[in-house]
Order: C-alpha cells, then sequence, then structure tokens
C-alpha cells in the first residue's frame, strides 16, 4: 500500500491545468502527499495551495528566470543541489511541462519514480519550434533560441531514462516524446487531466465571448483581438471578454493596450463565482492555444451546454471532435493567416443557428486512474 508520496513540479505560481492537475494529486492520491517546488508564489496561484505541505528547493532570486522562456534553461544547475530525501516516501511522482524531469538528476527512487507528462517541453518540439521561428524569435534571436533548444534535448534524453513510469495527459504529448525518442521500453499510460464540469443551469445566452487562458504568446490573444476589431464592424453590439493571469508581461501590456477603449474587456483574479458568471452569461467560450497538449478549458465550456469556438488541433479535439457545440477554427501556423480564419469563422459561427439538442462528454475518472497506476 502506497503511505508517502514525494510529488515534485517545478513551479507553482499561476492558475493554470498544470497547478490544478498538483491539488488534484495532492488531495486524492490516499496518501500523505508532500509537495516539492522550485518556485512557489502563493498569491498568484490557487489559495487552496496554502493548505498543503510545500517545501521550496531554490533561493529566491531563482523566481525571476521562471518568468523568462529561454533562463528556464538555468534551472539544470538547481537540479543537481535539488535533493528530496527520498528514502521516506514510497514512490516519487513529477509532474513536468519539461525542465522538471532535470529533478531526476540528483533524485531518483529505483522501479518507484513516476513522471505525469502534461507535455514534453513544448519550446523543443520540431512543429513548435517551427511556430516560433516565424512568429516570436526572429531575426537574431533565433540563434540563443536554437542553441538552447539543443542543449535541452540533450539533457531531456538524460533525465528521462531514470523515469520508470511515464503517464501522458493526451496522446498528443505521448506522440511528442515519441517523436523525441524518449519512450524506450517504458511503462506508458494516458490518463487525461481532471475537468470539473458543474451542473448545467439553464442556458443563458450574451452578448459576449470568454477567452480564459494564461495570456501569453501562445495563447493567441493578440491575434483573437485583432480577428475581433475586424468581426466587430460587422457585429459592433457583441463583446469580447479575456480573461487570465500575465504569462508574460511584456505580452500582458500589449494586450492591455490593445483592449483599451474598445468593446473589449480583460479581467484577472476572478473568484470561482465571478468566473462561473461568466461562463453562464456568455454567448459562446473561445478557446485559441497553439498546439495545446491537453486543454482543460474546452472541455469545461461544453460541459457546461456552451458553444466552443477553438481551433481544431489538440490534446482535447480527440474527445470533443463530434460534438456539436464544438466550432472549429482551422488551425494556421502563422499570425496574419490566423487572424483571417478567426475572423472569418466568428462571423460563421454568428450566422449559424445553433442546434437545440446538445452532446455530454465523457472523461476518465483522473483519480482513480491515477491511484491505480500508483498502486
Amino acid at each position: 500500500m502506497v503511505k508517502r508520496i514525494a510529488l515534485f513540479h517545478p513551479w507553482i505560481k499561476s492558475r493554470g491545468g498544470a497547478e490544478k492537475v498538483v491539488l488534484k494529486l495532492a488531495k486524492e492520491l490516499d496518501a500523505e502527499v508532500n509537495i516539492y517546488t522550485w518556485i512557489y508564489e502563493p498569491n498568484k496561484t490557487f489559495p487552496e495551495f496554502k493548505n498543503l505541505n510545500i517545501k521550496v528547493l531554490s533561493p529566491a532570486f531563482a523566481k525571476k528566470l521562471s518568468r523568462t522562456h529561454l533562463l528556464r534553461g538555468l534551472f539544470l544547475p538547481f537540479s543537481f543541489f535539488s535533493k528530496i530525501p527520498l528514502e521516506k516516501y514510497d514512490k516519487f511522482l513529477i509532474s513536468t511541462s519539461g525542465v522538471g524531469e532535470f529533478i531526476t538528476f540528483r533524485n531518483y527512487k529505483k522501479g518507484q519514480t513516476y513522471a505525469y507528462v502534461h507535455t514534453p517541453l513544448r519550446e523543443a518540439n520540431n512543429k513548435i519550434v517551427k511556430w516560433n521561428l516565424e512568429n516570436r524569435h526572429k531575426g537574431l534571436k533565433k540563434y540563443p533560441y536554437l542553441l538552447a533548444v539543443k542543449i535541452y534535448r540533450f539533457f531531456e534524453k538524460k533525465a528521462w531514462k531514470r523515469i520508470d513510469h511515464l503517464i501522458f495527459n493526451s496522446e498528443l504529448s505521448k506522440s511528442r516524446a515519441e517523436e523525441h525518442k524518449l519512450l524506450g521500453k517504458k511503462k506508458i499510460s494516458v490518463i487525461y487531466p481532471p475537468v470539473d464540469i458543474p451542473k448545467r443551469s439553464k442556458i443563458k445566452k450574451g452578448n459576449y465571448f470568454l477567452y480564459v487562458s494564461r495570456i501569453n504568446p501562445p495563447k493567441r490573444q493578440k491575434e483573437l483581438i485583432e480577428a475581433f476589431n475586424n468581426f466587430s464592424k460587422e457585429y459592433p453590439k457583441l463583446k469580447l471578454v479575456l480573461v487570465g493571469t500575465p504569462e508574460n508581461k511584456k505580452y500582458y501590456e500589449e494586450i492591455k493596450k490593445m483592449s483599451w477603449g474598445k468593446n473589449i474587456e480583460l479581467k484577472q483574479n476572478l473568484s470561482n463565482e465571478e468566473l462561473d458568471k461568466l461562463y453562464s452569461d456568455a454567448l459562446a467560450g473561445i478557446f485559441l492555444g497553439y498546439q495545446e497538449d491537453f486543454g482543460i478549458v474546452p472541455l469545461e465550456i461544453i460541459g457546461r451546454g456552451k458553444p466552443l469556438f477553438a481551433v481544431d488541433e489538440g490534446g482535447f479535439v480527440g474527445i470533443i471532435k463530434d460534438n456539436n457545440l464544438f466550432h472549429k477554427v482551422k488551425e494556421r501556423h502563422t499570425n496574419k493567416e490566423m487572424i483571417e480564419e478567426i475572423a472569418k469563422e466568428l462571423k460563421a459561427f454568428v450566422r449559424k443557428k445553433e442546434e437545440k439538442k446538445i452532446k455530454g462528454i465523457k472523461i476518465n475518472d483522473f483519480s482513480k486512474e491515477m491511484r491505480k497506476v500508483l498502486k
């Protein structure tokens, strides 16, 4: 029987899907779970973390490094000094979206080291590297980025060799690991993340689209705003509400400036009640994350009986691809094409009559499946 689990997650500093998974694991694994992390910012993440046993492994100045994609690679040396007393635990569980697996260089429990993989590092994936070179790291910026990717992939392979059981959050994340030749002969499972689907209330149709997501370039709030401004010329009475925590300060300031004085609202630090009200009264939910590893928000939108306006690529698509509430936006890999596609599909969505019959969605019991794998 599993009595004690050491759970490592590299940074707990926002209100995202990965943090929701860590909370669920800590509360529902039927074991004493102690959380280890490099960065913990209690005022920027879910308040429930304050009730858990969290041990911080890195010095205070490391917070700044965790906010810059390229500098996150500097957590490699921290991994050599971050010692977890694994002899006190039955299992070692790592929650990683890339970089987190570096903790295995100093910490390994033979035969009992597991990883819940939200995705192998996105920035090092071939498809996303190409997108970044076209949309983010242009000119001279591309050279340090490509060098960082090359160095990361070298250490990634070494770190993954010290993981015994791999648990992926989607088939897409698993395919990325296969592409990087990381699987070997390890034990492998795919367990979708927890999705909290509230009971459906009476469906209301407000006058706004709602997009809930971290605010950073791959979520494409900027492209959405530009497309929405085009769309608003024809439909000036409809609004856009963006909700999320800033992951990239410079990008957030851009979004803030673009939203000023128009029919676009930008909100953050909402309570669960305030967010529920926004979902309840929205015309539809939006999700535009590029190559999203899984995507909890799209499932929460459809689970509430709301139409979902979202890209047709991502880990969530396999679950809802045939749902009549899913209005697909064809994925485009350049900003200009994406803006045109979003504007076109927004107009098509408004003109289309919604089907009355609403399909439900089915998803695994996350905690039950995780307990099964760990035992």
